[in-house]
């Protein structure tokens, strides 16, 4: 009985634009269900998976290999039994499947029509002969999951709790503990707690590191997979245990989570001509909060700026353009995106015509900058006034659209790839800095020379951490983690500088490189 694969109109009924974790967002509301239905087969098996193959086919940013996402999907669903009485034999023709003696062969191509009739007959075959042991709904998340990971290393799929989650993080509120945390050397640890936090109530402090959450040890796990441990729903209790380095020994705290307001913005000033402005993300909060601390920067007198991008994943797109644009000149290009189709080609220019594109800026990235803080780096390089500083940023250029799902779960699926001004890929290397700090305390390897390049794709100039800091503090510059060599590196560049000039501000970067290399 051949079923003709169902193409489903989607209601578009919100849009929100973002990258990397927080990716450009289009709500979808629910599906008008047309088309014939399979004679006597009145039921919702795998409709969530065609969703999410219609997607795919449709909106993906390359044009997609169906033998490949459905060989993807047939596999998982196979991985995913987990029984020791199943087995697949590939064959160049057709591969068979083995389950408790009895046996299904299947044969993909091209055709997309011929390889859903093929992951249906897989889909009954493993329900059916588990004794409905294995449920159709494990097996359609595994098809669902398959596909997904066939793509590329940021779209994926979202159960309704995970779609919750994301489209509470681009509110920029949440569930949670009011701490900062990062990576570095492989350790998590808490970089600050935030004001009247649980965390900060409980005597948590920066620079304790993390042991266990729930008494699960996360020696392993990525920064996100511990963000997302600590966050949930209000009012709920998550259990941490954390080293205290000053004291040697471990600190176990249960707390209970809380609506946390995150402040995406920090501002403060250097000293009485330089304002410093650190941005944690990228969420609908920022540019308000931004806005608040240049109107403050103007009652201070501020001259110039130190924009700290680092440790920052990213957000939402629209806000980053929106921050890009209070930098620049109105209608100046921020950053343009292309999709699939040649005329999938999209323009965001700078917004304000009331903006600080002639006050000096040194922007400042690392490893850790990605999407959103790429956006906002490569904005400001290309415009030929801010300075970048730092280390060759993460390098993330693809898009991401979020798509609601008619069963409440979601779908982050790559739709486009974005570029700077200037037509710089920046997934190659990420953006670039113009002077780069080589962190050679913690291990990384000094280049061979320090000579300026002028290659675009390569640092103008490098400067080595140990020499900066025992430059600064001979000087008698107190360096911490707020305030260490990078951002007094940045604040002495844009010093007594009251034009944006970039170069100047190379110019006054070599006089320091000159003075600290000794």
């Amino acid at each position: 009985m051949k079923r003709n694969f169902r193409k489903y109109p989607l209601i578009l009924v919100a849009g929100l634009l973002a990258l990397l974790c927080l990716p450009q967002v289009h709500t979808l509301g629910p599906v008008n269900f047309q088309g014939t239905a399979d004679a006597g087969f009145f039921n919702n098996d795998l409709e969530t998976f065609e969703e999410v193959i219609d997607l795919v086919s449709e909106k993906y940013v390359y044009p997609p290999d169906h033998k490949k996402l459905f060989t993807a999907a047939i596999e998982e669903m196979i991985k995913n039994a987990e029984s020791e009485e199943l087995t697949l034999s590939k064959n160049p023709g057709v591969n068979t499947l083995r389950y408790r003696n009895r046996a299904t062969q299947y044969k993909l191509t091209y055709d997309q029509n011929h390889d859903w009739d093929e992951l249906q007959k897989i889909y009954y075959f493993l329900h059916d002969q588990s004794r409905k042991e294995i449920t159709k709904e494990s097996l359609e998340s595994s098809a669902i999951e398959g596909i997904m990971s066939s793509l590329d290393a940021y779209s994926q799929y979202m159960d309704k709790d995970s779609f919750q989650k994301s489209m509470r993080d681009t509110e920029g509120k949440y569930g949670g503990l009011g701490m900062v945390i990062t990576m570095k050397d492989n350790r998590l640890y808490v970089v600050k707690t935030m004001h009247n936090s649980p965390a900060e109530r409980a005597g948590i402090l920066a620079k304790d590191s993390f042991v266990s959450v729930n008494g699960k040890d996360i020696t392993d796990l990525h920064i996100q997979e511990l963000a997302d441990l600590l966050r949930g729903y209000p009012e709920t209790k998550v259990t941490l245990t954390l080293l205290r380095p000053s004291e040697k020994r471990n600190r176990t705290y249960t707390l209970t989570r809380e609506i946390i307001l995150i402040n995406t913005v920090e501002y403060k000033t250097l000293d009485d001509q330089i304002g410093y402005l650190k941005i944690n993300s990228f969420s609908k909060q920022t540019e308000k909060q931004l806005k608040a601390g240049l109107k403050q920067a103007k009652k201070d007198g501020v001259k110039g700026f130190v924009l700290d991008l680092r440790e920052n994943p990213g957000g939402l797109l629209t806000q980053s353009v929106k921050i890009a644009s209070h930098f620049l000149f109105k209608g100046r290009m921020v950053v343009y995106t292309q999709g699939r189709a040649e005329d999938d080609y999209h323009e965001y220019r700078g917004l304000y015509k009331d903006s600080l594109h002639q006050v000096p800026v040194a922007v400042l990235i690392n490893q850790y900058s990605a999407s959103a803080s790429e956006i906002v780096a490569g904005a400001l390089r290309d415009s030929g006034k801010a300075l970048i500083v730092g280390e060759n940023s993460y390098g993330k250029g693809s898009v991401q659209t979020i798509f609601r799902l008619s069963d409440g779960s979601g779908l982050r699926l790559t739709t486009s790839k974005y570029y700077t001004p200037s037509g710089i890929d920046i997934t190659e290397r990420g953006i670039v800095p113009e002077v780069r700090i080589i962190n050679d305390v913690a291990g990384e390897e000094v280049p061979d020379s320090d000579k300026t390049s002028k290659d675009p794709a390569l640092p103008s100039l490098n400067l080595k951490v140990s020499n900066l800091n025992k430059f600064f503090e001979k000087q008698g510059v107190a360096l911490n983690m707020e305030h260490d060599a990078t951002v007094e590196l940045a604040l002495r560049i844009l010093k007594n500088t009251t034009v944006a000039s970039k170069k100047r501000s190379m110019e006054k970067a070599r006089e320091i490189a000159a003075n600290s290399n000794y």
